[in-house]
């Protein structure tokens, strides 16, 4: 009778371990429209919005619990949505489109709705209530008394996407054909600056994304393969070096970047890829993610708490940072003591199996390190109950060489070394 209840207990232990688990991932979230979103915006953990096509925007007070659709009165593409605070909002979009709120959204007040084909504003962005930028192509709009009136100025013929600025003078912008553009005289005049390119290749850029002088962005890439690089700045977009390439397939695209802090960030594109680097956008490896819709825009208020917004009124969330695991129970014998097992094959060309025994539950974590003991990736960090587990690995951003992968908890850790051959 004891045993019996006993596998009883552990039975319950393994599934509500493998809720943890799902719940770990990106779930999407019941946005209520099946229109496409193009950019997102939180103030906090709880209050946010996201804005897309059709003149769409919906808002969320409880995390993405509940998402509420707003009245805007336009039906165009609405790509950038900017909150200054829980009142005060900014929306651009297609056709010369301006939208603003004073009450949380409750009312857009419509204040530029131009005719088709004309220009088209695809980024805000804003410093205080009085002081902000609008973004469109060819021309960038600035206001510095709350939008009452606009200063205009040209910049250069080609799509503009994306803008940031740090101060009162100071911004940087992103556009097609590879283009980064800075200015020291809060917008006024533009200098472009020059960007390494490999292979002739000019991908767009979409996305900014800064940490105080620390700041990414990401090529959009093409069929041939090129673009998909990842470029750094440390001077606050003086120069940018190019620092990886995150392991999309040939014929996918990057759409998104965000970084929640110098070392973490994250990407996405088409057919739903999302990718996350811990180590400053050296490194990019594949989340799970399940959607196959593009991936528009990211925002995380911290490094484990953010959200994705997308193809198909998608909108996803994470509270551990999107961490995919996959951690399977194989049994359900509780083992004397913590082993863990040589991986297999080693060694391997792109995915290996580890196996372990715990015989106490506790909070593990699984890392891998490269031979100079620097830590190359977090696998999982959870609460795990005993029992026999395996991890299918797939190391598809390293390179040949040897590793080592440790599994350790507060009392107790073990190591062993793999090799990786491409």
């Amino acid at each position: 009778m004891k045993l019996k209840s006993g596998k009883i207990i552990f039975v319950l232990l393994i599934t509500h371990y493998s809720l943890q688990i799902v719940n770990a991932q990106w779930l999407q979230q019941t946005s209520g429209v099946t229109t496409g979103f193009q950019d997102c915006e939180f103030i906090n953990q709880n209050t946010g919005w996201v804005c897309g096509n059709n003149g769409v925007i919906v808002k969320t007070t409880n995390g993405g619990i509940n998402w509420i659709q707003q009245t805007t009165g336009v039906s165009k593409i609405l790509w950038g949505i900017e909150a200054i605070d829980e009142n005060l909002l900014w929306c651009v979009g297609q056709w010369n489109t301006i939208l603003k709120t004073t009450d949380s959204g409750n009312n857009w007040i419509v204040i530029r709705d131009g005719p088709t084909s004309s220009t088209t504003f695809r980024k805000a962005y804003f410093l205080n209530a009085n002081t902000g930028w609008l973004l469109k192509t060819n021309y960038i709009l600035r206001t510095t008394n709350g939008g009452v009136s606009f200063d205009s100025t040209y910049t250069i013929f080609t799509y503009l996407w994306d803008i940031f600025f740090e101060d009162a003078n100071t911004g940087v912008l992103c556009g097609d054909g590879a283009l980064i553009m800075k200015s020291t005289d809060g917008g006024v005049s533009w200098n472009e600056i020059t960007i390494p390119l490999h292979n002739f290749g000019e991908p767009n850029f979409y996305r900014l994304s800064f940490i105080g002088d620390f700041g990414w962005t990401v090529g959009e890439g093409s069929g041939s393969g090129l673009g998909k690089l990842v470029y750094r700045t440390t001077n606050f977009g003086s120069s940018w070096d190019s620092i990886a390439r995150v392991p999309y397939p040939s014929n996918e695209l990057n759409y998104s970047v965000f970084f929640s802090s110098l070392n973490t960030g994250y990407c996405g594109g088409t057919t739903g890829y999302t990718f996350k680097t811990t180590n400053g956008g050296l490194n990019w490896y594949q989340q799970v993610v399940p959607s196959n819709g593009y991936r528009g825009d990211f925002y995380f208020v911290n490094d484990s708490l953010g959200w994705s917004v997308g193809g198909g009124g998608q909108i996803f969330k994470t509270t551990n940072g999107g961490t995919y695991v996959g951690v399977e129970p194989i049994s359900s014998i509780i083992p004397d003591n913590l082993m863990l097992y040589q991986n297999y094959p080693n060694p391997f060309n792109s995915e290996t199996i580890i196996e372990f025994k715990i015989s106490q539950k506790d909070v593990y974590k699984m890392e891998i390190f490269d031979v100079l003991g620097r830590r190359i990736e977090e696998l999982f960090n959870e609460y795990i109950p005993a029992g026999k587990y395996k991890v299918i690995y797939n190391a598809v951003n390293l390179s040949s060489g040897v590793y080592y992968y440790k599994l350790y908890s507060a009392k107790i850790s073990k190591t062993l070394k793999f090799i990786l051959i491409k």
